[in-house]
């Protein structure tokens, strides 16, 4: 009796070791494969926003290019930037709305559009609204933004340097932010804009 009762243990045990090693097998098929679906997944999502990032650097940097090579005066990569930062890679609003990825306020040849938008006052960030100008194109936003700068924002001494053209740009007053320099600068060299400054420098653009 006590062998049989023995043999009938030995064979329970055995059946819970198969079934709880094929449990666990079956589980890390699972683990794995959810684990290779999450990778895949994010690494879509990593090289779905690459592209997006590309694909606004060169529509904004083309014209910006042959813009300088014709009139020498704002630095593409000083563009480029600008249209990051103030339209969030062109998801703002202002940029789907009114071609406006600078946050440029105001009226475009009697058209403007009215938005909520931060400001910094004596330290503080506040919201307000404003109205900013509505163009008919990119291109003609990237004109009139290079007209802008030229006037009011930039100085010649800034000559090839898109650092002290970033400083002029907060000196003179184009953002309240008091970090706004920096950002820039950090834009640039994050996504190497200042090759597109040498490309129009050296008169390469194709």
């Amino acid at each position: 009796m006590n062998k049989k009762i023995g043999a009938i243990m030995i064979v329970f045990v055995l059946i819970v070791v198969v079934v709880s090693v094929a449990f666990y097998v079956r589980s890390n098929r699972i683990a794995s494969s959810q684990s290779r679906y999450v990778s895949e997944s994010s690494t879509n999502v990593v090289d779905k926003t690459k592209r997006e990032h590309d694909s606004f650097i060169s529509q904004v940097a083309h014209p910006a290019i042959k813009l300088y090579e014709k009139n020498q005066q704002v630095l593409p990569s000083i563009v480029v930037a600008q249209a990051i930062l103030e339209s969030s890679w062109g998801n703002s609003d202002l940029y789907r709305n009114a071609n406006n990825p600078f946050g440029i306020k105001g009226s475009y040849q009697g058209q403007s559009i009215r938005y909520n938008t931060e400001e910094v006052i004596s330290g503080k960030r506040i919201t307000v609204k404003a109205a900013f100008r509505k163009y008919p194109s990119l291109l003609a936003a990237i004109n009139d933004h290079n007209q802008l700068l030229t006037q009011q924002f930039i100085n010649q001494n800034d000559g090839l340097s898109y650092r002290q053209m970033a400083k002029s740009l907060q000196q003179n007053g184009y953002a309240t932010d008091p970090n706004y320099a920096k950002k820039l600068i950090q834009i640039i060299r994050k996504y190497d804009l200042s090759q597109y400054d040498l490309t129009a420098i050296n008169g390469n653009n194709n």
